[in-house]
């Protein structure tokens, strides 16, 4: 079923980032031909970025998975029916649960970033087995933030946003959004920002990419010394008497036993270790406390870095000092239509699942990926047998590739469900396909604005192959196989109803129930909005106002006078003496020395992950989307390659702790010296054009990094601080 488009183009959203903006697509013979940003998405506004043009390369290429696959015992694949399919994995998946307990099925993934609606079925599947062992994406980038949270606003399963649109002072710490993006029309609100002479942008970063170059204030950090340059902001803060006492005192608790932090490093010392000047940070401290609106843009860099979680709370408490929390034009908590719904487990802490060696807790009911090789391959008699993989490249996007793979091929079961034959599909015993983003009623669940509540269903553009089955129904036709209690699960139960009533797309169940609960908690904004009339059943108005328009909709707007409402507490205070937070300052070990150029055997600092215009998600597997940057590259400063006598575009050997790569030199003036940096997203197999066979595209940054090299209360992996060395290749 696929929608009528207004003239010859059809609105849709991008599926290669999680900002997906709306865009409008051209079809012929089921190919999408053409791509332009569609002016009618009322969060986008007509505005894409060069990956979101490409996406037509997700369609078809010669890497499509268009039946049920089984692993022969000479290694080959061979199509079978599903019925085949879900029959002999059923048998085996509960064969392991009889004999090992549900603890031993683990999922990896579920909900990417084409089929956001996936996530509840594929939690609700593994739940139903009565596993709790759910390995996801999130788990490697933002539980960090999720922990901190949980104890400072009471809920893991919320996040606050900062506030580009309307704050006097933004501060970009850890992320480059001129090509990162990471919120909506980046480019267009930078520029905004960047000409408005009351307004400032400051970024601390090590390099002086794209964003820093647009920035009033760019101070090029040490890598590694975020944290004391927050404790430095802080103390300032604190010892110049600019607190906003009174909004400390309505909005918080703990600040008397919390304050301690503001003592611990000096302006002085803070300046030496993150190798920057005093006066800068007094200034960058004086401003973002005294302008009249402030926020801080916390992303990748930090979340990936030392001490993360120390960083996550010490922004939170300088949005609280500086009164810039659940405020209009400071950051906030967005609102979705999912808000509310109990998308992720909540556990208390004592009765969350662990990881089965390293003993690491769920947070939001996730478990990190970086730990889930030990727990195949380590834990004894517990560990993980049976795998789900879903909506995720384990061994492209999660830190460690070959202890991944070394695991993978250790299951007794391993079920990748995907489009394409991503890495993990070739160890695979089955291999089941689905429909990409555009051969399906998918929905774009994130955040898109605040006090804007925006929401965008979109239709199927191109008819999916014939034998690809959407994921939902993939884990329903599995949970009824085993046996399992799937009509006790509402989202299950919805979709079997939808199916017997013969409906052509069962997964819009899901909408229809989001629809009621979304308008019964917010009938009054949907009426102030014009989204109901009020005169008819409003969950009903509202589903087929989603449904009509496939450019997206604005729902309606909150007052963002009411935001400390979404803070989770019992009096909607933040708390600010956790002992778990205020424990890991206590017994924080501040060095005497951070400069890492003095460590003879490794004195580089690698951080992966650096965006540009040519890399994208494992999604994006043809490689012939890149225009540039074909291959993988490690940016280094000119005076670290004259050192080495290093030319620009020479190969040079990268060594970590762990692995090493061949890889092109790309010499800059931009990066701090000591630091290098690689783009992610290569290193997919593809078909060489002579031999036929896959072969890697670019490095896989995945390979050089320790499944062990990683943060110790969330696992969440160090990609912005691997110590390394370059080595200049000689013949």
């Amino acid at each position: 079923m696929t929608q009528t488009g207004n003239g010859d183009w059809h609105s849709t959203a991008c599926t290669v980032c999680a900002m997906n903006c709306g865009l409008e697509v051209k079809v012929a013979d089921n190919l999408i031909t053409k791509v332009r940003g569609d002016k009618s998405n009322p969060f986008s506004q007509g505005y894409t970025c060069s990956k979101g043009l490409t996406i037509g390369k997700l369609v078809d290429h010669k890497q499509r998975v268009k039946t049920p696959l089984k692993r022969m015992d000479d290694g080959s694949y061979a199509p079978i029916s599903w019925d085949q399919a879900v029959s002999e994995i059923a048998e085996k998946m509960n064969g392991i649960i009889d004999s090992h307990g549900p603890d031993a099925v683990g999922l990896v993934g579920g909900g990417g970033q084409a089929n956001h609606l996936d996530f509840l079925y594929a939690q609700g599947f593994l739940n139903l087995t009565g596993s709790r062992q759910h390995y996801h994406t999130l788990a490697q980038e933002f539980t960090q933030k999720y922990w901190v949270n949980g104890l400072v606003f009471g809920s893991q399963g919320i996040d606050y946003e900062e506030n580009w649109e309307r704050s006097e002072v933004m501060l970009v710490m850890g992320a480059n959004p001129w090509l990162a993006h990471g919120f909506q029309r980046a480019r267009i609100v930078i520029r905004e920002l960047a000409k408005d002479p009351d307004r400032t942008l400051i970024v601390v970063d090590p390099r002086r990419h794209e964003t820093a170059a647009k920035a009033d204030m760019h101070l090029q950090i040490r890598p590694g010394t975020d944290l004391y340059f927050f404790l430095a902001l802080v103390g300032i803060i604190v010892d110049e008497g600019l607190v906003d006492e009174d909004f400390v005192a309505e909005h918080t608790n703990g600040w008397a036993e919390a304050k301690f932090i503001a003592g611990m490093m000096s302006p002085a010392e803070g300046a030496r270790l993150c190798d920057l000047e005093e006066e800068d940070i007094r200034t960058v401290a004086r401003r973002f406390a005294t302008a009249n609106s402030a926020s801080i843009r916390n992303h990748l860099g930090i979340c990936h870095g030392k001490n993360m979680v120390e960083n996550c709370y010490l922004i939170t408490l300088l949005h609280i000092l500086t009164g810039n929390m659940c405020t209009p034009d400071g950051a906030h908590f967005p609102e979705t239509m999912f808000s509310g719904g109990g998308v992720f487990r909540e556990d208390k802490p004592e009765e969350a699942a662990r990881t089965f060696v390293a003993g690491i807790p769920a947070i939001r009911g996730l478990l990190p990926p970086n730990a889930l090789p030990e727990d195949i391959l380590d834990a004894g008699d517990k560990g993980i047998r049976a795998l789900v993989v879903e909506a995720c490249n384990p061994i492209c996007s999660y830190a460690d590739a070959q202890r991944m793979t070394e695991a993978f091929e250790a299951l007794e079961l391993l079920v990748v469900i995907d489009p394409a034959m991503i890495e993990p599909a070739r160890l695979a015993h089955y291999v089941l396909p689905v429909p990409i983003g555009y051969e399906k009623w998918e929905a774009s669940t994130f955040a898109k604005g605040h006090p804007e509540i925006y929401f965008h269903m979109r239709p199927p553009v191109l008819e999916a192959p014939p034998e690809a089955k959407q994921e939902c129904l993939v884990f329903y036709e599995l949970a009824k196989a085993m046996g399992l209690d799937y009509k006790s699960h509402l989202a299950f139960d919805a979709l079997e109803k939808a199916v017997e009533a013969g409906e052509p797309a069962p997964v819009l169940s899901i909408i229809r129930g989001l629809s009621m609960l979304f308008s019964m908690s917010h009938q009054d904004l949907l009426l102030e909005a014009g989204t109901i009339s009020g005169e008819g059943d409003a969950a009903a108005e509202l589903y087929e106002k989603i449904i009509a328009h496939p450019e997206g909709v604005l729902l309606c707007k909150v007052d963002p006078e009411k935001n400390w409402e979404q803070v989770r507490t019992p009096d909607h205070k933040a708390v600010l003496n956790a002992p778990e937070i205020l424990d890991l300052f206590r017994n924080l070990q501040i060095p005497a020395d951070t400069d890492f150029r003095k460590n003879t055997e490794y004195p580089f600092i690698l951080q992966t992950g650096e965006r540009t215009d040519y890399n994208a998600n494992t999604v994006h597997r043809d490689p012939s989307w890149r225009k540039k940057d074909k291959d993988s590259y490690l940016r280094m400063h000119e005076s670290m390659a004259a050192e080495l006598g290093v030319a620009n575009g020479e190969t040079v050997r990268l060594v970590t702790e762990y692995s090493e790569a061949l890889v092109a030199a790309k010499v800059t003036d931009d990066i701090y010296p000591g630091n290098v940096s690689m783009p992610h997203g290569y290193g997919l197999l593809w078909e060489n054009e002579e031999t036929g066979k896959p072969e890697p595209v670019g490095t896989n940054v995945q390979e050089l990094i320790s499944d062990k090299h990683r943060d110790a209360i969330t696992g969440i992996p160090l990609h912005k601080y691997i110590p390394a060395r370059v080595e200049k290749v000689r013949a």
